[in-house]
C-alpha cells in the first residue's frame, strides 16, 4: 500500500483492496472493447455489438463513490480543501495532457481525426470540465477527448462531495445525508432545467445516484458485518447478467445499470479474492487505459489500413487493440501518469513531508 507514515490518502486506500482495482481493470478493459466495434465499422469490417459494454462506465461510477466515502472514513478529519487537492492531483494532470495531444492533432492532422474539429469554445469548456455539445455530433455532450465526459459527472461528484464533508462537522450521518441530498437535488433540478438551459440536458442523468450506490456500499464494507463467500460469486455473475441484458429491459434500463453495476461491485468486494496474473496491474493503470485507447486504438487503425492488414480479419484486429491499448497504457501509468502524480504530490506538501518520521 502506497502511502505516506501517518496519514491514508485516497490512492492509498484503492491499492489497498485489490478486488477493486482489478475490477477497475475490467471495466476499463470493457470499455475499450466498445470502442474497438467503432474501429472495425470503420476498416469494413462485421462488427460485434459491444454496446453493452459501456457499462464500464457504470462500475467505474459505483467504484468512485465507494473509493470516496472509505477514503474519507479512513482518513480521519479531512478536510473539503484536502480532499479536493488529492481529486485534482489524480484527475487532471493526466486528462489535461492527452487532451492537449488531442487538441494538437486537430491543429496540425485533423485529417486523421473523423468527428473531432477545433471549436475554442467547446475546447475550453473540455478543459474546464464543463458539458458542452460536440461541434459534430451535436447531440452528444463530448469533450475534445470524448471518454472525457465522464469525467465531467466526475468533477461534479467530487464538488458535490467536498459540501458535503465542509457541512458535515466530521459526522458520517450528516455527511451522508447531505450527499444524498445534493445529488437527488442535482438531478431534481436539472430536469427541472433542462428545456430552458441545455447543459441541464447532460446533468439531468440519473447516472449520477451510481455514486450513491457506490458510497452505500462502502458503508456496507466498513461495518464489517458482510462475511466473504463464494455465493458472492453468484452475485458478480447476476449482475454481469443485468448489465448485458440492459437494453431489452428499456423501460428500467438505467435502473438496471444501478442495480447491475453495484451488485457487481459488491460481488468482487465480498467474494475472496481469485488470483488473476496481470490484472492488478491493468487496475493501476486503468486510469491511463481509459484516457489513452482511443487514441492508441486510431493510430492502430490507421497504420493496419495504411499497411494493408485488413486480410488478417476483425478478430486479429480486436486482439491487436486490446494488447497495444494495454501495452500503451502501462507505459503511460508508468512514465507519466505516476511520476506526475507523485510529483504534485511531494509539491503540495513539502513541509508534511519534511515532519512525517522516517519508515
Amino acid at each position: 500500500m502506497r502511502a505516506e507514515v501517518g496519514r491514508l490518502t485516497i490512492e492509498s486506500t484503492r491499492q489497498d483492496i485489490v478486488p477493486i482495482q482489478m475490477l477497475r481493470g475490467i471495466a476499463a478493459t470493457m470499455v475499450v472493447f466498445v470502442h474497438i466495434a467503432l474501429q472495425l465499422k470503420r476498416l469494413g469490417y462485421g462488427a460485434y455489438n459491444a454496446d453493452w459494454m459501456s457499462s464500464g462506465v457504470d462500475i467505474f461510477f459505483v467504484i468512485s463513490g465507494f473509493i470516496m466515502w472509505v477514503s474519507v472514513e479512513r482518513r480521519a478529519g479531512m478536510t473539503a480543501g484536502e480532499f479536493m487537492r488529492h481529486r485534482i492531483i489524480r484527475i487532471v494532470p493526466l486528462y489535461w495532457l492527452v487532451t492537449t495531444g488531442v487538441l494538437l492533432i486537430c491543429l496540425v492532422a485533423p485529417h486523421l481525426l473523423r468527428t473531432t474539429i477545433f471549436d475554442a469554445p467547446h475546447a475550453l469548456a473540455s478543459f474546464l470540465f464543463i458539458p458542452a455539445r460536440h461541434p459534430v455530433v451535436t447531440d452528444q455532450f463530448w469533450p475534445l477527448l470524448v471518454p472525457g465526459w465522464t469525467l465531467n459527472f466526475e468533477m461534479l461528484f467530487y464538488v458535490l462531495f467536498a459540501i458535503a464533508i465542509a457541512g458535515s462537522n466530521g459526522s458520517s450521518r450528516t455527511r451522508l445525508a447531505l450527499i444524498a441530498v445534493l445529488i437527488s437535488g442535482t438531478v431534481l433540478a436539472a430536469t427541472a432545467l433542462k428545456g430552458r438551459i441545455d447543459v441541464m440536458n447532460f446533468y439531468a442523468n440519473p447516472i449520477i445516484f451510481e455514486f450513491l450506490a457506490g458510497i452505500l456500499v462502502g458503508i456496507l464494507y466498513l461495518r464489517g458485518r458482510v462475511p466473504r463467500s463464494f455465493a458472492w460469486l453468484a452475485v458478480l455473475a447476476i449482475g454481469f447478467f443485468l448489465l448485458w441484458y440492459n437494453e431489452p429491459l428499456a423501460m428500467v434500463s438505467r435502473g438496471s445499470s444501478l442495480i447491475g453495476a453495484t451488485m457487481v461491485v459488491m460481488g468482487a468486494l465480498f467474494a475472496p479474492p481469485l488470483p488473476v496474473p496481470g490484472l492488478k496491474a491493468v487496475g493501476d493503470a486503468s486510469y491511463s487505459l481509459y484516457l489513452t485507447h482511443v487514441v492508441t486504438l486510431a493510430a492502430l487503425s490507421h497504420m493496419w489500413r495504411a499497411a494493408g492488414l485488413q486480410g488478417l480479419g476483425e478478430v486479429s484486429f480486436a486482439v491487436a487493440g486490446v494488447i497495444a491499448s494495454i501495452l500503451g497504457a502501462l507505459i503511460c501509468y508508468r512514465l507519466l501518469e505516476r511520476p506526475m502524480t507523485d510529483g504534485l504530490k511531494r509539491l503540495w506538501h513539502p513541509a508534511r513531508r519534511r515532519h512525517l518520521p522516517a519508515a
